[in-house]
């Protein structure tokens, strides 16, 4: 039974610049969402993607000790010894809600096969991300804006998945772009 969890380091120490993980230390964390080989660990209130043994489900709460701690990764451990006594687990988070930001339109520019449409996608776990997707003559373009951090990099890690997806069910070349979103900067408050 693999008992280990890896956070990246980096993204930890940006995402939560206070917090000082020293081996043999033990700290509490939340699983918000599972994959195959990682998930979203909640600690300290902010989501952290990690590589999670298989055991582990979504909406548990883990005990962890830290075992080693390098520039690249931080590796914890199970700890059994408090596994036993876990709390229940938290509620469910609410379900992710999609919005139409822009109502479907079709012909722009002259073409009769051109369309374009924009979703926004809302959750607790990763934020809101935007899709604009667009088609034209023997094209689709898929254009995506996630807040930076784990949002991001899994927009990132999925955008050949997308990219292929698209091109076998439209039968056109496909490309899709990520980038961060820039939220306003509001001056006055």
């Amino acid at each position: 039974m693999i008992e280990r969890v890896a956070v990246d380091a980096l993204l930890l120490r940006t995402q939560l610049p206070e917090l000082s993980l020293r081996e043999g230390s033990s700290v509490v964390a939340r699983v918000a969402a599972r994959a195959e080989a990682h998930g979203v660990l909640v600690l300290a209130g902010v989501p952290l993607t990690a590589q999670l043994p298989p055991e582990v489900q979504a909406g548990q709460t883990l005990h962890l000790r830290v075992e080693e701690v390098t520039p690249e990764r931080v590796t914890l451990r199970l700890d059994p010894q408090a596994a036993g006594v876990a709390p229940p687990p938290p509620a469910e988070p609410r379900p992710p809600r999609v919005a139409v930001g822009e109502p479907p339109r079709r012909g722009g520019d002259g073409d009769p096969e051109s369309a374009t449409v924009t979703l926004a996608f809302d959750s607790e776990i990763l934020g809101r991300l935007d899709l604009r997707v667009d088609l034209a003559s023997g094209t689709v373009t898929a254009g995506i804006t996630a807040p930076p951090g784990m949002a991001l990099e899994l927009a990132q890690e999925a955008a050949g998945r997308l990219q292929a997806a698209l091109a076998e069910k439209t039968n056109r070349a496909a490309q899709v772009r990520v980038a961060a979103r820039r939220d306003p900067f509001d001056a006055y408050a």
